[in-house]
């Protein structure tokens, strides 16, 4: 699994489909969100490296990064 990223407005629900659930936002160091699915672990998805990775910490599921901070409701 790789991480998504997002440069156009999006929805909240759009959000939701793209990760699989509710999200749940994780700090990034570089001051960055990214975005993921917050009972990905609990429904057993499978460990996403790359975001593991980039978030320093175990990410299960899809993930996104918004490069566009405004949403759309």
């Amino acid at each position: 699994m790789t991480i998504e990223i997002i440069k156009e407005k999006t929805t909240l629900k759009a959000l939701q489909k793209k990760v699989g659930g509710y999200i749940q936002l994780v700090p990034l160091a570089n001051g960055q969100q990214l975005i993921v699915d917050e009972d990905a672990q609990l429904k057993g998805k499978m460990t996403n490296a790359e975001a593991s990775r980039v978030a320093g910490t175990i990410i299960a599921g899809p993930a996104v990064i918004l490069e566009l901070i405004e949403c759309l409701d």
